[in-house]
């Protein structure tokens, strides 16, 4: 009897042991190299150009910026999509074959997008703490405050000093480009603060002549509330005042310069593990924008179907969505739905009337 508890015992350890190994032991090993096209694409029309990262924000593959370089360097529209946190490189070769298929024919069918004229450049990074592998969830909340810390480096030194640079720099004077900054989580968190301090920092001067229009889609965005004050406030900012003192750059009109923060309070993640990461970084432990919205913009809602219920007058070129008739939990993005209303928002023009100034004194 005694002998046969002992075995049972050996025998729960070793399941436990074998639970808590690394996926990798289980599991393919997937790089963005995988993901040669997407399995919308064909030979003569492709779009899909995939860059990634290490945890030290250095690019992994120099062969795939210098692809997305070239591509873009004759392309009108140019749309840079950052999965979120806990996304192995084989879960987000599955997102990124299903979701940004959806996205550009999304585009396309509302004729925003021309097929030949728009690429998609999909950012990979290392969001999670096990090699290949979703994390258990046992550990979920000491991943989530690692990685976050993790998407802070890759902003400044993987999206902020590599990719913009190599796409934006070597940009033509009157290119007619317009940029969609589309993050997930903490990837929304990362191009947030990696754009706004490029252009602060780099071409804020002739932005106009490079990008025509710049639309930022939040999606369950791991931010702290009071973007109003954040650096991307102080960016729009600073474009109203380089618009308004250059009368040869206005051309950029005032409806196509956005950000949209696409929230849903069933985002468990966002609830309640951003705040404990808040208290971890001795913060207010705050809800983030991602599950509650920001407290100071104006907010629109959704229907069932994904429609906007009702498009009201503009007091701020920062936008609330809320989602929680589509939005299920941190990692329900990837969908038909999701991606329709992206562009609902970006071609909405009503949002934004011609004559919107920004009156409020903002600081960084």
């Amino acid at each position: 009897m005694t002998s046969i508890l002992k075995m049972e015992n050996r025998g729960i350890w070793v399941l436990a042991i074998l639970l808590l190994l690394p996926g990798s032991t289980f599991n393919p090993i997937y790089s963005s190299k995988d993901l040669a096209n997407l399995p919308c694409e064909s030979p003569s029309s492709r779009f899909f150009y995939p860059v990634e990262f290490d945890a030290d924000g250095n690019i992994l593959y120099e062969d795939q910026l210098h692809a997305a370089k070239v591509a873009a360097l004759t392309r009108r529209d140019i749309i840079i999509f950052v999965h979120g946190w806990d996304k192995s490189a084989g879960s987000v070769d599955g997102d990124y074959q299903e979701f940004l298929c959806r996205l550009y024919r999304r585009g396309v069918e509302e004729q925003y997008l021309a097929e030949d004229q728009a690429i998609v450049i999909g950012v990979f990074w290392p969001s999670t703490i096990l090699r290949n592998h979703e994390d258990f969830p046992l550990i979920k909340p000491i991943s989530y405050y690692i990685i976050r810390a993790r998407a802070d480096t890759i902003a400044v030194e993987g999206i902020q000093k590599r990719l913009l640079p190599a796409i934006l720099d070597t940009a033509e004077l009157d290119h007619e480009m317009r940029l969609h900054i589309i993050g997930h989580s903490f990837g929304a968190r990362r191009l947030i603060k990696a754009v706004s301090d490029y252009f602060r920092t780099s071409i804020i001067e002739d932005l106009p002549h490079y990008v025509s229009s710049v639309n930022v889609v939040l999606l369950l965005p791991a931010i702290e509330p009071g973007i109003e004050n954040s650096q991307a406030s102080q960016f729009i900012l600073e474009i109203n005042r380089g618009l308004g003192e250059r009368h040869r750059v206005s051309r950029m009109k005032p409806e196509y310069l956005r950000i949209f923060n696409v929230y849903s309070e069933r985002d468990w993640a966002n609830r309640f593990l951003f705040p404990i990461s808040e208290a971890l970084n001795f913060k207010m432990p705050y809800c983030s924008i991602g599950a509650c919205g920001e407290p100071s913009a104006p907010v629109l809602t959704l229907d069932e179907a994904g429609t906007i219920n009702e498009l009201t007058s503009n007091i701020g070129r920062i936008w609330n969505v809320n989602a929680d008739s589509i939005i299920s939990s941190h990692s329900d993005i990837y969908k038909g739905r999701i991606a329709g209303l992206i562009w609902k928002l970006i071609t909405t023009k009503e949002l934004a009337p011609s004559d919107l100034a920004i009156t409020k004194s903002l600081t960084p």
